[in-house]
């Protein structure tokens, strides 16, 4: 018989503790792995937890006897390795510069980006915005209308306000707040110059060849002035 080594799986508010172990914590609250000190313990976050993330994890050790390969906060990389943010239905908004301002306006309901909100999916390490939840569409809180709360990071769900905005630690070009309608460059003389010439030689070359292959294949070549 396999020996376990997987001494247990932390679900849901088991991986975080949920909300007794918000500051100031009163009543000493821990999660489970805090408590199975020395215990391999799967931290599966979520509130609640997507059920796929755990059958992933249960398959691969009841097959293989082993464990996916877990981050910093004992969470399975291939559901936690990447940001909510990285994959958003609303990430093209968020990079156009996009964004509701509040509940219920224009852009609210038009579904652009909700991080003026305070949507946490720019800090929040789950993989909701690809596996929604029981393959249910839009079963997720960005997909309802209302930002991410964080539930799956220990320092963010239920220890921030709901609708504080997270700092953002890897935006990606244009910017973290591009304009929607933004100044456009204009092409310097030079470069002008330099693109012509460069068209300018390849249609010259285009039209030499074209003038070769348009001839017969007996049709001798026309010497030159110098007899080569």
């Amino acid at each position: 018989m396999r020996r376990a080594w997987l001494a247990a799986i932390a679900w849901a508010c088991a991986s975080w503790g949920g909300v007794p172990p918000a500051d100031p914590n009163p009543t000493g609250a821990s999660p489970a792995h805090a408590v199975l000190k020395g215990k391999t313990v799967v931290n599966i976050p979520g509130c609640p937890a997507n059920p796929y993330n755990l059958l992933g994890t249960v398959l691969q050790y009841a097959t293989y006897g082993t464990l996916p390969a877990l981050d910093e906060e004992g969470r399975p990389k291939f559901a936690y390795g990447r940001t909510i943010h990285e994959h958003c239905p609303r990430r093209a908004h968020f990079d156009a510069g996009r964004f509701a301002e509040k509940f219920g306006d224009e852009g609210h309901r038009l579904g652009y980006c909700l991080y003026k909100l305070g949507c946490k999916g720019p800090a929040t390490h789950a993989n909701c915005s690809v596996l929604h939840f029981c393959e249910v569409v839009d079963a997720w809180p960005i997909g309802l209308g209302h930002p991410c709360f964080g539930c799956t990071e220990q320092k963010i769900g239920f220890r921030m306000p709901m609708h504080q905005t997270v700092e953002i630690y890897r935006p990606t070009p244009p910017d973290t707040y591009a304009p929607v309608n933004a100044r456009q460059g204009t092409i310097s003389p030079v470069a002008t110059a330099i693109g012509g010439a460069i068209v300018g030689a390849l249609a010259g070359g285009g039209y030499v060849a074209s003038k070769k292959l348009s001839k017969a294949p007996d049709e001798p070549e026309t010497p030159s002035k110098t007899g080569v």
